[in-house]
């Protein structure tokens, strides 16, 4: 009897360890299985990533030759056609009245103008101008362009301690402002904007608010999602690629106030 008992003992013993032992190795399989399932989604993630950063810069590098080609054939083409337009006009004040001189020396004027802004606009659109200037003096002189442009009340500040950022992160970072001063010529109906550049030891800030009639930004966001369309898509996907971090507050009425936080290195 006391044999049996033993048996038994041994038994349930024997089935407990191999009970759990096999309970062991179904937790531990599914814990290889679930780490590498992880690990696996992470290598998409990863590959998908470096996917879009890649097609990203792509597109950028695309719009940035377009916009370089544009930019000389604006300084070319329209330019030397004003030019010559001034001097047909010169002609013609000559030969003509003082009532006709009179038209001719407004529409000189208006053509010296128009000459102003095709080179302002070169400018603007040229990389290399850009890279030369620096994107502290570039972003003041599309502020400068607007003030005088539309006739917007401009306020403009800067910290002294002032330096460059790599080139390319110069760019991007002024096709960001450019963007959001868009926006405000487009959309805001503003009367002012203020920005300012504030350098300190780890990173660039910049502000860029108006008055104007605001927006709701969910609603905003949503129609960027859906339309993949421009505007603060491509405000955020910018950003991205340089590692600035983009904040936004706007209300209806009250204006919108843009910040962009860019590290120094």
């Amino acid at each position: 009897m006391q044999d049996t008992s033993q048996e038994i003992v041994v038994i349930v013993l024997v089935g407990t360890v191999t009970a759990l032992s096999l309970t062991g190795l179904i937790v531990y399989l599914l814990f290889i299985y679930q780490r590498k399932r992880y690990r696996h989604q992470q290598e998409l993630l990863e590959l998908r990533e470096s996917f879009n950063k890649t097609l990203l810069q792509s597109k950028l590098e695309i719009q940035e030759q377009t916009l370089n080609h544009i930019s000389k054939e604006l300084h070319a083409n329209f330019g030397h056609l004003v030019s010559l337009i001034n001097i047909n006009l010169s002609e013609l004040m000559a030969r003509g009245n003082d009532e006709l001189k009179e038209n001719i020396l407004e529409t000189k004027s208006l053509a010296k103008h128009l000459l102003g802004e095709l080179k302002a606009l070169s400018a603007s659109l040229n990389t290399d101008h850009i890279m030369q200037i620096g994107f502290s003096k570039a972003f003041q002189n599309e502020i400068a362009a607007i003030g005088k442009r539309k006739r917007y009340e401009i306020a403009f500040s800067k910290t002294d301690n002032e330096y460059r950022l790599s080139p390319e992160r110069e760019i991007i970072l002024f096709r960001m402002c450019q963007e959001i001063l868009n926006n405000i010529l487009k959309h805001a109906k503003a009367s002012s904007i203020n920005a300012s550049l504030n350098y300190s030891l780890t990173e660039m800030t910049i502000e860029i608010s108006d008055d104007g009639i605001g927006f709701d930004l969910g609603i905003a966001n949503d129609q960027s999602s859906e339309k993949q369309s421009t505007g603060l898509l491509n405000i955020f996907n910018r950003a991205k690629q340089i590692s600035a971090y983009v904040s936004v507050e706007s209300k209806i009425d009250k204006g919108t106030k843009f910040v962009i936080n860019i590290p120094r290195n």
